[in-house]
């Protein structure tokens, strides 16, 4: 449960300082999903746009990252077909066990 308290905190801080253009809140139905929207930004492509997003808590967070899927189909050179975002920073590194030495 520790898990679940550091996640509404966390939207209780963003819902009272949002970042501009930006809005997230829990769905209704579970409580490790989230929804966001995203506001395409002013001299962009994207500018006015309305980004649609699904956020996905793994069990271990805060020590995995979210798993992040845009739903409304966006080009972008890190955002597969299927509107996940493809940056290796993003992905969890290989476990120790899982590693092949040479």
């Amino acid at each position: 449960m520790q898990r679940l308290g550091r996640m509404k905190r966390e939207i209780e801080m963003f819902e009272r300082s949002p970042p501009p253009g930006i809005s997230c809140s829990m769905k209704s139905d579970s409580s490790d999903s989230l929804e966001a929207q995203i506001i395409g930004a002013e001299n962009t492509p994207y500018n006015g746009g309305l980004f649609h997003l699904e956020i996905q808590l793994p069990e271990r967070y805060p020590f995995e990252p979210p798993k992040v899927r845009f739903v409304t189909p966006i080009y972008h050179p890190n955002i597969d077909a299927a509107g996940r975002i493809c940056l290796d920073i993003l992905k969890m590194p290989p476990s120790v066990s899982t590693v092949k030495l040479a």
